[in-house]
């Protein structure tokens, strides 16, 4: 490996030349500066982070612990967000995976410290309530998609509750007061946000919601999240009063829930109208008619992380971001009859 002994003699100038370039000083000639440069790009030099940091120059490095989150498709454009923003600024990601375990979070901070990154955020692939360890000092901390109680620092998060609203409008704005509603598992907070959501949409337009039609799609089980889900839906279509439309907790449940009413007989919208959440586009893009859902701002979370971030914002507090809906093919009016 180059140092900047070798770059200096292969130049043909002091050490203390190249460390004034290395600098950015104004007192090289410009003939000097492209000598040096020249003889760099020669020798495959690249300045070590370490050396930088001796200088007391920023480091430009930056990190995120994340929770599973580079092997979640679905939310991994938190890390992308991110990732962009860097680019903007000319700062190097580093990226450290917990798998949800809290001493891999210690020893991660430890570790990025030591080679003292400029800030560190930490993202989870679901919005949850977190606990992080006292032991960042004051290197500048922000979270994604997760929030500490009370807050310590800036956290930026979706508006779950919005977005059950949302979701529960692109039924009732068509029409529809038959209108059953598939929840992720219970106890998470996206699902007891959401359910508040909808309540309030429901009592906005007048429609109770009935007690049989409100149901968990997704269970706590590994490997075998919707194992339950055909149950879930058997039931709401046990008798000859069945609903018109379903709202789903994800875009996952949404196409097997879809799957499910085809196996059925059933047509998606003209016989019952669904509705996913994520706007997954993997899915969400691909089934036909495309799914109406409500969108997570899963890359603006990782966009406004990082400005807050880098812009050395410590303030805390909690910033929500919308979930937009997005109008596809999966929702139309109720069957004619079936409205009430």
């Amino acid at each position: 490996m180059s140092t900047i002994h070798d770059v200096a003699e292969k130049a043909g100038v002091s050490i203390k030349t190249v460390s004034r370039v290395l600098n950015d000083a104004s007192s090289v000639s410009e003939k000097t500066r492209k000598k040096i440069e020249q003889a760099m790009q020669a020798l495959d030099f690249a300045p070590s982070a370490a050396a930088r940091m001796l200088r007391g120059r920023p480091t430009d490095l930056v990190a995120v612990i994340a929770e599973q989150l580079t092997t979640s498709p679905d939310s991994s454009e938190i890390i992308k967000g991110i990732q962009s923003v860097c680019e903007q600024l000319g700062k190097m990601l580093l990226i450290g995976e917990t798998g949800g375990r809290a001493q891999n979070a210690s020893r991660l901070v430890n570790d990025l410290r030591e080679r003292r990154v400029e800030a560190i955020m930490f993202a989870t692939p679901f919005h949850a309530q977190v606990t992080l360890e006292p032991i960042l000092g004051a290197t500048p901390t922000v979270l994604a998609n997760c929030f500490e109680t009370p807050a310590r620092y800036p956290q930026i998060v979706p508006d779950d509750e919005g977005g059950g609203y949302a979701a529960a409008k692109l039924v009732l704005n068509a029409g529809h007061k038959k209108i059953a509603l598939l929840q992720l598992i219970p106890y998470m907070v996206a699902t007891e946000l959401r359910f508040q959501g909808f309540l309030r949409a429901m009592a906005e337009h007048g429609v109770t919601p009935r007690a049989e039609w409100l149901q968990h799609g997704a269970a706590p089980i590994p490997d075998a999240e919707f194992s339950h889900l055909q149950d879930a839906i058997d039931r709401l279509f046990a008798t000859g009063d069945r609903p018109t439309a379903i709202l789903c907790g994800n875009d996952k449940m949404a196409m097997r829930t879809i799957f499910i009413l085809q196996r059925r007989g059933l047509r998606v919208p003209d016989d019952v109208s669904v509705v996913g959440f994520d706007d997954f586009r993997l899915i969400s893009e691909a089934l036909d008619p495309g799914l109406t859902t409500v969108a997570l701002p899963y890359r603006e979370m990782g966009e406004q992380a990082a400005r807050h971030a880098f812009a050395g914002d410590a303030s805390a507090g909690t910033m929500l971001l919308p979930c937009r809906p997005v109008e596809r093919g999966t929702v139309t009016r109720p069957p004619k009859g079936q409205g009430a």
